[in-house]
């Protein structure tokens, strides 16, 4: 995110001084009514994965509504209990647009310096409060979300707060630059604990995981039914790290204790890389993921391998997997692992216009696929992310050209037997075709990623964000004519999923 970077290094004083000219004043928690609208005149497709996708027709129908908030970057989480929670939620209410002057008379432009929080909905997306993580709002820009399925508790990273200063935190873990804020809560967003940990400039796109604690490993304060060990890891800085470190807490995030440097360069971790550094930046999702055996799985990308690693000792220490040759364990491709509940692997990678979905059963030895997720008829695929939730559950959204190349859709995917011999997917665009999420060209697409995941229920959800159109009645898009910087927060799931056929057998 270039430009909040330049916001931040070059207008940090300046964003001080107006907190004491004017005051920050954080928005008001309103709710907003903008209920989910189910299209049953565009039934989704069912499709095989393989090399040759065979459409079918499905009961399946695409659904998509607005939390009525400005909307960036996104990410969506449902949490144990079925609440939706997306991230950010961005409001206006001071002058240009900042959280300074709040009610002061003058345009109130959606900008890069405008300050958020996160939109909560208890009714699927019916209607939706604003919520202040830590009573305090925040840059809404590269931040992150995380609900841990076992627990329920919710997790989110931001990077700075936003105005400066505010009330309930000290000054100096308040810096635009310089600490990773790290915030949880038990109970969606009504309260929340929070801490910053100092050394990290900007850590952009960080992640979340948890795991129960694995065998002989040191097992978390009873803060929770079932509770888990959570893990953080972020890059030390902006643009050019020079480490991903790690962190794990024991107490449902109220505190968090240094784990192990995961990545480094220009020397790397792992002497599988040679002379190579992990290959890491501020977008690639090599994060570690929670197995239910307790251990970390991990892809480490060198050279020109991805290997498979895996920590057992509660992120301590990140060993590449060995085959029974002794020879480092690789996977199929670089992109975004997860783990589901009875420890299968399941592997997303982008290749050209195809989201191929690899599986393992066995910890990674063999894997099963590629298996072609991504829509029959979609083309020039942009931003994307994954999501898993039970065994053989798999959603991917993502961004890609509309049939009339005026813009781009937001598409959802899902299969629920992804570990059968020939798994079925259905997905569709969410939005009407005629009403591309983007209107114009790709750079009106212009931000990091977007945002799935799947419920306790197993409906698929998926977050973009998109244009505002000219006199958009959406609430965020209100006084906002002629604005580039402003976007409306777009939510949508796949309805009817309970009717689909799931093929019987399994990868081999």
């Amino acid at each position: 995110m270039r430009r909040m970077w330049r916001w931040l290094t070059i207008s940090a004083g300046a964003s001080i001084l107006l907190g004491v000219l004017f005051g920050g004043s954080p928005p008001d928690r309103v709710a907003v009514t903008h209920s989910q609208a189910c299209d049953s005149s565009r039934p989704a497709v069912a499709f095989s994965g393989g090399s040759t996708s065979v459409p079918a027709s499905s009961s399946v129908v695409p659904c998509l509504g607005t939390t009525g908030y400005g909307g960036a970057e996104t990410r969506v989480v449902v949490t144990a209990d079925g609440t939706l929670v997306y991230e950010p939620a961005i409001v206006t209410p001071g002058l240009a647009g900042t959280a300074y002057g709040a009610g002061l008379p003058g345009p109130h432009l959606s900008t890069q310096i405008s300050p958020g929080g996160l939109a909560v909905s208890s009714d699927q997306g019916g209607t939706w409060r604003f919520d202040e993580p830590a009573g305090q709002t925040w840059v809404p820009q590269d931040d992150q979300l995380y609900a841990d399925p076992t627990t329920g508790w919710l997790y989110y990273y931001a990077l700075s707060p936003n105005p400066v200063p505010q009330s309930g935190t000290p000054l100096q873990d308040q810096l635009p630059a310089g600490y990773a804020q790290l915030m949880a809560s038990p109970d969606d967003g009504q309260h929340w604990y929070h801490i910053a940990l100092p050394g990290y400039i900007e850590s952009e796109n960080p992640r979340f995981t948890s795991a129960p604690a694995p065998a002989g490993g040191q097992r978390p304060v009873t803060y929770a039914p079932s509770a888990d060990v959570v893990y953080w890891c972020g890059n030390n800085m902006l643009f050019t790290p020079s480490y991903r470190a790690c962190y794990r807490s024991l107490d449902g995030g109220v505190s968090w204790s240094f784990a192990s440097i995961l990545f480094s360069s220009p020397v790397p971790q792992h002497s599988q890389c040679g002379t190579n550094g992990e290959t890491f930046n501020a977008g690639d999702g090599n994060f570690p993921e929670g197995a239910p055996d307790g251990s970390l799985y991990v892809l480490v990308n060198c050279g020109s391998k991805t290997f498979l690693a895996r920590s057992t000792d509660e992120g301590a220490t990140w060993p590449i997997v060995t085959n029974s040759n002794g020879a480092p364990r690789t996977v199929p491709a670089d992109g975004e692992l997860r783990v589901d509940p009875a420890g299968d692997l399941y592997l997303v990678a982008q290749n050209g216009d195809a989201l191929e979905l690899w599986t393992s059963a066995d910890h990674g030895a063999t894997w099963a696929g590629p298996e072609n997720m991504t829509v029959p008829g979609s083309k020039n695929v942009l931003q994307w992310f994954v999501a898993e939730r039970g065994i053989g559950e798999v959603a991917v959204s993502y961004l890609a050209d509309t049939a009339s190349g005026v813009g781009y859709d937001g598409y959802l995917s899902v299969t629920q037997d992804a570990l059968a011999l020939h798994p079925t997917f259905v997905g569709t665009t969410l939005d009407a075709p005629a009403a591309p999420i983007y209107a114009g060209s790709p750079p009106q697409a212009r931000d990091d990623f977007v945002g799935v995941d799947i419920g306790p229920d197993g409906t698929p959800w998926a977050a973009f964000y998109g244009s505002c159109s000219s006199a958009d009645t959406d609430p965020a898009c209100v006084g906002q004519s002629g604005n580039p910087e402003a976007n409306k927060s777009f939510i949508g799931h796949l309805s009817g999923l309970g009717s689909l056929p799931v093929q019987a057998g399994v990868v081999p």
